[in-house]
């Protein structure tokens, strides 16, 4: 036997609240992709930043350990 039955149904959402709910996370949306969009460039631009094609024998101070033109 149960007592109380069923809890009353929400209020139906309002229109507008829903519209500008709506529009308020679509904003929110465009933001963040924008930061990520940032981060993501930066973070490239840091890697690229110093990489390149460097020769372990004839670099500076570079391979040591490995060819010493000094060492006859």
């Amino acid at each position: 036997m149960c007592i109380g039955g069923r809890s009353p149904s929400p209020p139906a959402p309002d229109p507008e609240v829903e519209m500008e709910r709506e529009s308020e996370k679509a904003k929110e949306q465009v933001k963040t992709k924008e930061m990520k969009q940032e981060a993501l460039e930066e973070t490239v631009s840091r890697k690229r930043k110093g990489t390149g094609r460097r020769s372990l024998l004839t670099g500076s101070g570079g391979g040591v350990g490995f060819y010493n033109r000094y060492d006859s």
